[in-house]
């Protein structure tokens, strides 16, 4: 009887276990890259989420070709540097439980579309002045996503 209840305790720690480090998958940490690009430029884009949920910052070209995800959680900053020079696309998902294979959160509450950013580097002397950019993220009672208002960037493969 008592390795009967033996191998119930642990059976049910191993399932405990189990679970604690299946909600730690669905929730990275702030600043695991999701996708990222070649950074070796100086730019600089500083991000602070203000928000009570953990959010998604994509940065596309042009085309709104993703270049570069990353996790940001709840109430935390984060820097992405090495931005190359050039014009980009910001956009921000925020959710629960982060699905890495589907590239999106299993409970999306919504969708975000910054302003485009630009990125500049200039050798002035023996100084070089690059951009850096800093982006404060507050809750909004609505998200800014409206079916065939802008295509939101897909990150799945």
């Amino acid at each position: 009887m008592s390795r009967r209840l033996l191998s119930i305790a642990i059976l049910v720690s191993l399932l405990f276990i189990s679970q604690c480090s299946a909600q730690s998958v669905d929730r990275p940490e702030t600043g695991t890259y999701i996708k990222d690009m070649n950074r070796n430029g100086y730019g600089l884009l500083v991000i602070y989420n203000n928000w009570t949920m953990d959010a998604v910052a994509i940065i596309t070209d042009k085309k709104v070709k993703p270049k570069l995800a990353v996790y940001l959680r709840a109430k935390d900053a984060l820097e992405i540097d090495g931005i190359k020079d050039g014009e980009y696309n910001l956009y921000f998902t925020i959710g629960d439980n982060w699905n890495f294979s589907a590239g999106k959160f299993d409970t999306v509450y919504g969708y975000y579309r910054e302003r485009p950013m630009t990125f500049e580097t200039k050798d002035v002397g023996d100084e070089i002045e690059y951009t850096i950019l800093e982006l404060d993220l507050y809750e909004a009672k609505a998200t800014n996503y409206m079916p065939g208002q802008f295509e939101f960037p897909d990150i799945s493969h």
